[in-house]
């Protein structure tokens, strides 16, 4: 099974960047563990590009479902509602559309972190900066379970 780590999200709007910044601090990590990392920001033509029948895909990308900020959401991506999808960004919902025009038989999770700002900027929001470290810990736990089959999403 081919694992794959699709990070989404713009590093120009403050925390809609945090699921890149998240993956390359975890970098070294995944790498160890023989996945794959794709950095496909908001261009779902390059992921997609990237994305072949059978990959295991997990997209980390920021959500504004309304918790806290910092809260990491786990999702097999089969299991998405309409719900789920509407506290989505842009970016999951192109991702998920693609998986399914570009007609990908892949089977995945979405790792999705709270936000709290979304306005142009080059850094995450304080919050999302303090609590970077657990976000990245709690990011890592989900990636292993996961990996396990022990997600309970």
């Amino acid at each position: 099974m081919n694992v794959k780590i699709i990070a989404i999200g713009n590093p120009i709007m403050m925390d809609d960047g945090v699921g890149i910044s998240v993956v390359k601090e975890l970098e070294e990590w995944l790498i160890k563990k023989e996945i794959e990392i794709i950095i496909g920001e908001t261009d779902m033509d390059y992921c997609m590009d990237y994305i072949v029948d059978g990959d295991f895909i997990i997209i980390i990308d920021a959500t504004n479902l309304g918790y806290e900020p910092c809260h990491v959401t786990t999702c097999p991506i089969r299991e998405l509602d309409d719900d789920y999808r509407s506290g989505y960004s842009q970016h999951e919902m192109s991702i998920l559309k693609g998986l399914t025009l570009y007609r990908k038989k892949v089977e995945g999770y979405f790792i999705g972190i709270e936000i709290n700002t979304i306005k142009y900027g080059f850094e995450l929001s304080d919050i999302l900066q303090r609590g970077f470290m657990c976000i990245c810990d709690n990011v890592k736990e989900e990636i292993n379970k996961i990996l396990r089959g022990s997600i309970n999403a």
